[in-house]
């Protein structure tokens, strides 16, 4: 029974937190301490919900549907790549309009570390499965650490909770949350710091 309970716990911990949910919870973040301008808020803000979360989990629905997947898990890892490319689209069409739309430096440069994450991501799922929650919590802890955000920390909970139940899912191994994590962080910070 209590196995039960952890595993149950675990689903929601893993559906809830797939990577596109960081995107709005901390985009509207940014976008209210940051971008003053009245049309950029908003426009950003549009511009997150659809390409960065609303977009991604319609075509991982479609995907499901049409079998091209089997579950949100995605257990094969060449299973991972065509959502994976269908992101970076999504990715690359939000980064132009964020461009356009004339949004903070700061947001459009936090939204490229989505690209190149990905791509990371990509290029290492084609060998060795690694886990894009992990990359994606880490993402906005290196973001929040390179800000100086006080509660950064609330991230580390985050990574702990989520690696705990992708590997209670028999989704990934420690050594995958764990690169995962180090992935996420070290390329987000360096592309911080490079481009900001």
């Amino acid at each position: 029974m209590i196995k039960l309970t952890k595993l149950k716990a675990a689903k929601i911990i893993s559906t809830i937190f797939v990577p596109p949910t960081f995107t709005i919870l901390v985009l509207p973040y940014l976008v209210f301490k940051y971008e003053y301008l009245l049309f950029q808020r908003w426009a950003a803000i549009l511009i997150g919900l659809t390409f960065g979360f609303g977009i991604q989990i319609v075509t991982y629905f479609y995907f499901l549907r049409k079998n091209k997947i089997k579950s949100f898990n995605e257990s094969n890892n060449k299973e991972r790549i065509i959502p994976y490319l269908f992101q970076i689209v999504f990715y690359i069409i939000g980064f132009i309009l964020l461009l356009l739309s004339d949004s903070i430096y700061l947001i459009v440069i936090f939204w490229f570390t989505y690209i190149l994450n990905s791509l990371a991501l990509i290029i290492i799922n084609y060998k060795w499965k690694i886990s894009s929650h992990s990359i994606g919590v880490a993402q906005h802890f290196a973001l929040f650490f390179y800000l100086s955000f006080p509660l950064y920390w609330l991230f580390i909970l985050l990574a702990i909770l989520i690696g705990w139940a992708r590997i209670e899912l028999n989704v990934h191994d420690k050594y995958q949350i764990i690169a995962g994590l180090a992935l996420g962080f070290i390329l987000t910070y360096l592309q911080l710091n490079i481009l900001l």
